[in-house]
């Protein structure tokens, strides 16, 4: 895929797997920017995994309706996410079985209807970064396009080292620009004593920053790691690691 630049700054959301909370910290992220006055889009190039609404057996995605709400609902679901799909696979396997197919160049054209309606846009992906988005495309090939600078979500508990270092390590071999990572704990049954050293074992490894851990159920704008200091994501974006 072709580098497509955006006219306006953004982030691209990726995560270290999937059920990490990727759309959780997007909309948090959007959540924050809006209240601070910066006009802010959602973008979530393919989505699958429907659910059931009503006993009239309406599907919807949660995904996009949580990135909808996030942003008071002031755009279409079809602008949020142009291609959803049902079956709960990787988005060109969902597709195949409704007999259809990831629109590659929807993927693109999707992205930049945005810049002319946000000062800044955050964009969603699917799965992990090496997940595929289409038949001929993983996410890190559509990351690359977008050449927005990439913040990492990662479990906050066992094992999260491994996956984030290798997504980490993926990113820079391929050039993709790192804003950073955070911690999101997904899980409050599943706690460890992980918990308390990830952080500084991750920085330990490598010189992207972990920006943040995230509670579980917290509701508040991400802080800074450690600190009471909101993170500005606007300044985020014009730089990376």
């Amino acid at each position: 895929m072709d580098v497509f630049p955006l006219k306006i700054p953004g982030l691209m959301i990726v995560g270290t797997d999937t059920g990490v909370g990727k759309t959780y910290i997007s909309c948090a992220i959007a959540r924050q920017l809006i209240s601070e006055g910066t006009h802010t889009g959602v973008y979530k190039p393919a989505c699958s995994g429907s659910l059931i609404k009503d006993e009239t057996g309406t599907p919807y995605w949660e995904d996009v309706e949580l990135l909808a709400q996030a942003i008071d609902q002031n755009f279409p679901s079809e602008r949020i996410c142009p291609q959803k799909f049902h079956a709960p696979l990787a988005p060109p396997v969902a597709a195949r079985k409704e007999d259809s197919h990831v629109d590659e160049a929807l993927l693109r054209q999707g992205a930049l209807w945005w810049q002319d309606q946000a000062d800044f846009l955050i964009v969603e992906g699917v799965g992990g970064i090496l997940c595929p988005l289409s038949e001929n495309l993983l996410v890190s090939d559509f990351a690359a396009a977008l050449n927005y600078p990439i913040l990492i979500v990662a479990r906050a508990g066992l094992g999260t080292i491994n996956h984030s270092l290798l997504t980490i390590e993926v990113l820079q071999k391929r050039g993709l620009p790192i804003a950073g990572l955070i911690l999101n704990d997904v899980d409050s049954e599943r706690s460890d004593e992980s918990r308390t050293s990830n952080a500084a074992q991750i920085q330990q490894w490598t010189t992207v920053p972990v920006l943040s851990f995230v509670p579980f159920e917290w509701r508040s704008n991400l802080l800074h790691y450690q600190t009471e200091d909101r993170i500005d994501w606007c300044q985020l974006s014009s730089g990376h690691v």
